[in-house]
Formats: C-alpha cells, structure tokens, sequence
C-alpha cells in the first residue's frame, strides 16, 4: 500500500471510530460519563481525556518526524512509564469539564489528521525510526478509540441489565 493510500485509510479509520464513540456518547446521560469507577479506575470522562492525551502525543510525533527530529521522539519502554503518562493526562483532564473535554478532544483529533495530512509519505515506514508510524499510529488513534468504545459499550449493557432488575 502506497504512503498515500495508508494515510487515507488511516484518516478514514479515525473518523470511524470517533463517529462510534461519538454516536456511543450521545445515548449516554452525562451522569453516566462522569460516574467514577465506571471502566476500572476511571470514569467514561476520563477515558476521553486519556485518548485525546495520547492523540496529542502522536501530533507531537509527526510534527517531530515531519521537521526531520524523528531522533527526539520518546517511546515508552515499559508499562510504568505509559502509566505515569496516563495518571497525568486523567489528573488534567479531571480539571476540565465534560464539554471541554469533548471540545479538546475534537481540536486534538483534527489536529493529528492535519499532521498525518502533512507527513512526508515515506516517513510512514521509515526504517531509520526506532518504531514506523504505521507501527504505532493506529494504537495512538483508532484501534486505541475502538478498545475503549467497546468497553464503554459493554458497561453501557450491563448497566442497563442491571437497572431492569
């Protein structure tokens, strides 16, 4: 597949997933996307906060890679260090509130497709990265977003089970 082709489908599959989630949100009361404890630790909320963190990570990346920094990229070498990352991003995304944080998510979502949009079609697969951006972009977009909507979705059942009995 050409570097163009891959970030066509690539772009296409983030506004699948976000119109998914999105859609998901829209049947939920606010309450519910803010009720702690809801997916693990976290609230509905504070999942958002934690996928539109690692969607401003990856604009980060691609802006590193497109200015010919690819060297000044930081990959996360063991679970301790992702975790930290996204104990900060929840923490900052708890301040904010729940149309704010749909807002930013939104900014940062366009922000990642603008970045990808202007990546050199060759940085893609780029054997001189320690890791492709085909490698790691769909976790930090899509396949991330569409995990998480699953979850949401599960509880979202199992919750209303519960509510009719």
């Amino acid at each position: 597949m050409t570097g163009a082709a891959w970030t066509s489908r690539a772009i296409r599959r983030m506004a699948t997933s976000r119109k998914r989630t999105l859609a998901l949100l829209a049947r939920l009361p606010d309450e519910a996307i803010r009720r702690p404890r809801t997916q693990d630790a976290w609230s509905i909320k504070d999942v958002l906060a934690h996928l539109g963190a690692w969607e401003a990570e990856g604009v980060r990346r691609l802006k590193l890679i497109t200015r010919g920094q690819a060297d000044r990229v930081r990959f996360y070498d063991d679970m301790s260090e992702a975790d930290r990352f996204n104990a900060r991003a929840v923490a900052a995304g708890r301040r904010r509130s729940l149309p704010a944080t749909l807002k930013r998510l939104a900014r940062v979502r366009a922000d990642l497709v603008a970045a990808l949009r202007r990546l050199p079609a060759d940085a893609l697969r780029d054997p001189a990265h320690r890791y492709p951006v085909v490698h790691w972009l769909p976790e930090f977009a899509w396949t991330h977003e569409e995990s998480h909507e699953r979850d949401i979705r599960e509880w979202w059942r199992s919750a209303k089970h519960e509510r009719r009995r």
